[in-house]
């Protein structure tokens, strides 16, 4: 357990404590959006009309890879009803924004089955379809590559380039990616054992229940947009830069959207192409995505083949971590974090000596991008099924030698030296985290109720699985938020985050309550619209509690105070005397001595009280990570190999829950979304035409009800100055670990190890008969 003194990452003075015990943060509170959704009345983009709006449909390319000779739109302009097409012909030098990745609207060579050809916009959602059936292109097929092993062979195909502003004459993103520090040669000639393992593990696939659905609408001057996206302003910059607009001319509205994952974080094409249609035709233009279109155009997690090389004393401390990782990015990566794989390896345990070899590698598919985690349960799953499989080797029990390698400091890189770069965790629990999940499965027992509960036919185990967590903000780290106190006693929230379901707006008006001593359902949040607020990062990668957070509360801290300058008179005591809390403000020490916080608000006149917070850069001499631990129980059958889940429980390292309800909500979701990719994910690419045959949700497994086993949480919690009100991320920890830690328990079970993902029945049954071939 380790902690550093810290403050509050915001610009100027940080805010001053209440010095009182918190009265909403830590409550349960209900969704602000929940009546709404559950009840239907919540309006999406997929439930909006506008008047005289056009429906926009996609013409993809069947191909993997192919040149287009030529493209010709005549029968289907011909076609009533049609207003306009979009093509390569008439679209030459139009480069869409993706996370500020310039591509190429329409091609001259497509990279993947599924890549966008041509865009037709009609009158009805039905005149659009048959006018892309009537349109005729003529292909050149080209050879194609499906697999990195065969991308990276001499000769092979060159994946063709989405990013224009980085041009390669390879399929290798880089020829050698290095990270490490020592010596993992003298590190493995001072082991006593060394492990090899080999892992593969899948690509996966968003399954958002909403569809990509956005409405653009262009007036002549200005561009608004109703999207389904996890970020107002990253969509209005990466539009106005694609489509030649000042920022001020594009507004960007989300106010409800049906998942999101980490796949809608930026402007996806479908925005790029409505808003094109718009301006050429004055209507507004709707495109709504098909669920197949949805497999085939979303930004999927990274597959990956990786080899893991651990050297050990006889007692089980780490002397060498030899890590090779090739991944599969697509036809190209939306995402620029493809070394977040070095966090889980490098960090979880202290090892002098380590290399991470890290081969980013294009193919013929659809392209790769965040999606909850990203590169982090594929690092997990390698390392933590790694150091079971080192228990095992050496006969020492795997909670043992997770505690004997335990750091409490992150050991840093320093390439060809003997030295790390050590620097400090803002605050790490992971030994608490561990104990927890152990004692809630009574893992001294384990070996005792495998064999209670085993059979001949059917096996029982209990894994364990430690992680760690690379999040805590991210540049540009842009963050603000405005609070307004207005004379009629109303409180306002301006904050230009979208609330993707993990309760955006529900947490940051909670945080303004508190600052200033009221019930949170008076204060009103104005979110999900670039108009009237601030710019603020997209609802992903566990950042909006870190970043806006810390922005929301030295807003209402600096509104609070502003309040307590204009009414301290009244009371015949400096501001600084003055406390709030219950809706009343009064002096410390004299609680009788109080004014109702509406009375007090009467003091503003006609003007308002406006303050505005803002999150600054992370410091550079401490380092931001969550951590936790997952535990397992399984029973797997060994004639069918079926292995079922019995319980999962986990612990985070999550600082204080702001919401508590939130964040039991969050680790649900999380959870289950982990066990979708560890044990029911899993695609069907025709490996000779590089179609998805399984995209849709009948045919794409996911966990239902039925397969979600009892899951259980009890986080460690703890002080860490660094975040508001000590808050650690949460929305993606739950799904890192829990896959390493179920594979651990089939370990346990059937005594062998399972080294590729999905971890089906036939994975089992495989390593059962390579086991007794033995």
């Amino acid at each position: 357990m380790s902690r550093v003194k810290g403050r509050l990452l915001v610009e100027g003075d940080a805010p001053p404590a209440l010095e009182r015990d918190l009265a909403v943060v830590g409550r349960p509170i209900n969704r602000r959006d929940a009546l709404e959704k559950v009840t239907g009345t919540a309006m999406y983009s997929s439930d909006m009309v506008l008047p005289g709006m056009l429906h926009a449909k996609i013409l993809r390319c069947p191909y993997a890879h192919a040149r287009i000779r030529r493209i010709d739109v005549t029968r289907a302009a011909a076609l009533r009803g049609v207003e306009a097409i979009l093509t390569k012909d008439n679209t030459r030098d139009w480069h869409t924004q993706w996370y500020m990745i310039a591509q190429p609207a329409f091609p001259e060579t497509v990279a993947y089955a599924g890549q966008e050809v041509a865009v037709v916009a009609a009158t009805t959602p039905e005149i659009a379809r048959a006018a892309v059936d009537l349109i005729e292109v003529d292909y050149e097929i080209l050879p194609a590559v499906f697999t990195p092993k065969a991308a990276m062979k001499a000769g092979a195909p060159l994946v063709p380039v989405l990013d224009v502003e980085k041009p390669r004459d390879q399929n290798v993103l880089r020829s050698e990616y290095l990270q490490g520090r020592g010596d993992v040669t003298r590190g493995f000639n001072e082991a006593d054992v060394v492990i090899e393992s080999h892992f593969t593990l899948p690509t996966q696939y968003h399954a958002d229940i909403q569809t990509r659905c956005c409405i653009a609408d262009w007036d002549g001057a200005r561009l608004t947009v109703h999207e389904s996206s996890q970020g107002v302003w990253n969509v209005k910059r990466e539009l106005a830069k694609s489509l030649g607009l000042a920022e001020d001319q594009v507004r960007v509205v989300v106010k409800y959207m049906g998942g999101g994952f980490g796949s809608k974080a930026g402007a996806q094409r479908v925005i790029h192409y409505a808003a094109k249609l718009s301006m050429l035709t004055g209507r507004p233009v709707r495109l709504e995505l098909t669920r197949p279109e949805e497999f085939v155009s979303h930004p999927r997690r990274y597959g990956a083949e990786a080899t893991m090389r651990i050297g050990a004393t006889s007692e089980g401390v780490l002397t060498a971590i030899d890590t090779e990782v090739v991944i599969d990015i697509g036809s190209g990566s939306m995402y620029k974090g493809t070394a977040s794989v070095l966090e889980q390896i490098s960090e979880l345990y202290r090892c002098p000596n380590l290399r991470i070899r890290l081969i980013a590698v294009f193919t013929n598919t659809v392209p790769t991008g965040p999606q909850r985690g990203v590169m982090d349960p594929i690092a997990t799953f390698c390392m933590e099924a790694a150091m079971d499989d080192l228990a095992v080797r050496l006969g020492v029990d795997p909670l043992t030698i997770r505690r004997l390698n335990h750091t409490e400091v992150f050991q840093g890189f320093k390439n060809g030296g003997d030295d790390a770069h050590s620097l400090p965790y803002s605050s790490k629990h992971l030994d608490e985290c561990l104990k927890v999940v152990a004692q809630a499965v009574d893992w001294e027992q384990r070996d005792v109720t495998r064999d209670r509960y085993s059979t001949n036919s059917k096996k029982r185990g209990i894994g364990i699985a430690g992680y760690c967590l690379s999040r805590g903000g991210y540049a540009p780290f842009s963050a603000k938020a405005d609070v307004v106190l207005r004379g009629d006693g109303s409180v306002e929230l301006q904050a230009g985050v979208v609330e993707i379901g993990a309760g955006q707006a529900t947490i940051l008006p909670m945080i303004v309550a508190e600052e200033l001593g009221i019930d949170a359902e008076r204060v009103r949040i104005h979110y999900g619209d670039t108009d009237g607020t601030h710019y603020a990062p997209s609802s992903h990668a566990s950042r909006i509690t870190m970043e806006m957070g810390s922005a929301t509360l030295q807003a209402a801290s600096l509104a609070r105070q502003q309040l307590f300058d204009r009414i301290a008179h009244l009371f015949q005591a400096s501001p600084q005397d003055l406390a709030a809390s219950g809706g009343r403000i009064y002096v410390r020490g004299r609680e009788t001595n109080a004014m109702d916080f509406s009375e007090a608000c009467a003091f503003i006149g006609e003007g308002e009280i406006r303050a505005t917070g803002s999150r600054i850069p992370n410091p550079a001499d401490v380092v931001f990570r969550g951590f936790g631990a997952h535990a397992a129980e399984v029973e797997v059958d060994l004639e069918t190999g079926e292995v079922s889940i019995l319980r999962v429980v986990s612990s985070h390292d999550i600082g204080r829950p702001l919401n508590p309800k939130l964040v039991e909500s969050q680790q649900y979701g999380g959870t289950i979304m982990g066990l979708g990719y560890g044990l029911f994910e899993e695609t069907a690419l025709d490996r000779k035409t590089g179609v998805l045959l399984n995209c849709d949700l009948h045919q794409y497994r996911m966990p239902t009800a039925l397969e979600v086993p009892s899951l259980a949480f009890d986080n460690v919690e703890g002080e860490d100055d660094f975040h508001p009100y000590s808050a650690k991320p949460i929305g993606e920890a739950p799904l890192i670990g829990v896959i390493p830690a179920v594979r651990n328990a089939v370990l346990h079970a059937i005594e062998v190890g399972i080294y590729k993902l999905p971890l089906t029945s036939a994975q089992v049954l495989n390593a059962l008969k390579a086991r007794n071939a033995r």
